[in-house]
């Protein structure tokens, strides 16, 4: 595990997991601890994880689909059902192409005019995911409208966003292929599809399982204040 300092205001600062916000949870096992760089901070850590606390967050809790034999099976809101039927329809036309090369590189200018992200972030961030993720690149008559993009890690599939030119709002085309990543998974007969963490309307629709995600923290009183913690080892 390899570390970032992250800065706050008047002068206070916290080391974190370096690919905290490229790669699903974290994790901690008890063994690492004494290595840890202080002061420490660490949010997001998986629930099944033996270190840290639960977060109060609800940002902080999971959304989990657990995968049934069938696309319809799943337990979705009835108003997400229905948008389905009328989002397959608007998309019809669509071609889709499963890991295209160079699929991040050429959808990466949309990511990059909504969260602005540095360079030297947004590279660390090609460097994982070119080598970790699954695509579903989406053509409109020739044109490349969007990309779904997505991690297989043992039974479950993590799904790290849509990248989408958002001239085609209209069609929203990110649920679509979110519908197609998920009805993929159970073809390929995996377990779970875990949308990450986060108390977005659209991901609860799909009937999620909701579990507090964990933080550990070792940091001084001023640190654990500006930070809001409530739990925390003080660091003297």
């Amino acid at each position: 595990m390899e570390f970032t300092k992250v800065k706050l205001k008047n002068n206070l600062f916290y080391w974190t997991w370096k690919d905290l916000p490229f790669l699903p949870y974290a994790w901690l096992d008890k063994k690492d601890l004494k290595n840890l760089p202080k002061p420490f901070y660490l949010p997001e850590i998986h629930p099944g994880c033996t270190v840290g606390w639960k977060s109060d967050d609800k940002d902080d809790y999971t959304n989990i689909i657990k995968l049934p034999k069938s696309f319809e099976e799943i337990k979705m809101d009835s108003d997400l059902r229905k948008d389905l039927r009328r989002v397959e329809k608007k998309n019809v036309d669509l071609k889709l192409v499963w890991n295209e090369p160079n699929a991040l590189e050429n959808s990466k200018k949309w990511f990059l005019e909504l969260w602005k992200e540095n360079k030297k972030d947004f590279a660390r961030r090609l460097e994982l995911w070119k080598e970790r993720c699954h695509t579903i690149s989406a053509y409109l008559n020739g044109e490349l409208i969007a990309v779904h993009i997505g991690m297989k890690e043992k039974d479950i599939i993590y799904y790290f966003g849509c990248w989408w030119n958002r001239k085609y709002k209209g069609m929203s085309v990110p649920t679509f292929l979110l519908k197609i990543g998920i009805e993929d998974a159970i073809k390929n007969g995996m377990k779970y599809y875990d949308l990450e963490i986060g108390n977005q309307p659209y991901k609860k629709q799909w009937g999620v399982i909701e579990k507090p995600t964990k933080y550990y923290a070792v940091v001084t009183k001023k640190i654990a204040k500006e930070l809001g913690l409530k739990k925390f080892i003080e660091l003297k």
